[in-house]
């Protein structure tokens, strides 16, 4: 059985309809297993790839089945449970990597190109992109790349990592994609990167960017974090952090900020933020070619 072929939605068609948080809780189990989930994520491709060929190939990004998964923690994982030390929740936190590789390798394999960007565009092409005038829509390019922009606190001299923006299907699904066409996952079965582990995609549990985004999604990561992605973070004292959020150019942290064309994280005299709204732009643009 494999997690989206025939045998596996019998299986979960019967299992899903569930009710309390130790159902759920059972459910997480039973799929645990057939995904054969570790104890431990270790980013070797050896393993990433026998995890990804626990998948069937007919389950797409955009499937209803990752939506179904995710109602499904939610109920299991009620408030910050999912942050709590069981095993399940470290399993389960973890497992959001491997779908997010998943879903990559997918796209890739579906829609062969010479870069992860080009298949990216392959796969969009005549999809929906989120509008302000469109009440449904099948992606989004709005959601901040902020925490996928992460940069060492002290600058590194010929360091230096790439800009990154994020896709978004469904709130769920969820593609980093950098500005040398590469897709960022924290694990990969084409072999790891230092842009992938930083600033990687990880597959989101809540259904918005909201309260429930920080406990399902947010709150977890202290805890549960693969330990390789944790020793890569913390960069022996030179951590690499996520630009601020910070509009005020008087603020005491203006120089860390997301929006400071001159600060730690600016390049050229060009905000973090302008970098990812240019890379977006010319994604746009080079979509519309593809419709």
């Amino acid at each position: 059985m494999k997690i989206g072929d025939k045998d596996f939605f019998l299986f979960w068609n019967q299992s899903k309809a569930v009710t309390t948080s130790n159902q759920a809780k059972q459910v997480l189990r039973e799929l645990m297993t057939i995904a054969d989930m570790p104890l431990e994520l270790s980013g070797e491709v050896d393993q990433t790839r026998q995890l990804i060929n626990h998948f069937s190939d007919d389950l797409a990004p955009d499937h209803s089945f990752w939506s179904e998964l995710a109602e499904v923690v939610q109920l299991a994982f009620p408030r910050e449970d999912m942050a709590e030390d069981t095993l399940l929740a470290h399993q389960v936190h973890q497992f959001r990597y491997v779908i997010s590789a998943y879903q990559a390798q997918w796209v890739r394999e579906h829609f062969p190109e010479k870069t992860d960007w080009l298949s990216l565009l392959a796969y969009l092409k005549g999809k929906r992109e989120r509008r302000f005038w469109r009440r449904q829509f099948d992606f989004d390019l709005m959601e901040s790349a902020r925490l996928h922009n992460k940069a060492p606190k002290r600058a590194i001299l010929g360091f230096e990592l790439p800009v990154n923006f994020k896709i978004l299907m469904a709130f769920h699904t969820e593609f980093i994609l950098d500005s040398k066409g590469r897709f960022a996952n924290e694990i990969d079965p084409q072999g790891q990167t230092h842009n992938g582990i930083i600033n990687g995609a990880s597959f989101n549990y809540a259904n918005h960017n909201d309260k429930r985004h920080y406990e399902l999604d947010v709150a977890a990561i202290k805890r549960h974090d693969p330990l390789f992605r944790k020793h890569i973070l913390a960069n022996q004292g030179n951590a690499f952090r996520a630009p601020l959020w910070i509009k005020r150019r008087r603020h005491v942290d203006w120089e860390r900020s997301y929006f400071n064309k001159k600060g730690h994280y600016a390049n050229q005299g060009r905000s973090s933020y302008k970098m990812v709204k240019g890379l977006i732009q010319r994604f746009r643009k080079e979509l519309r070619k593809h419709s």
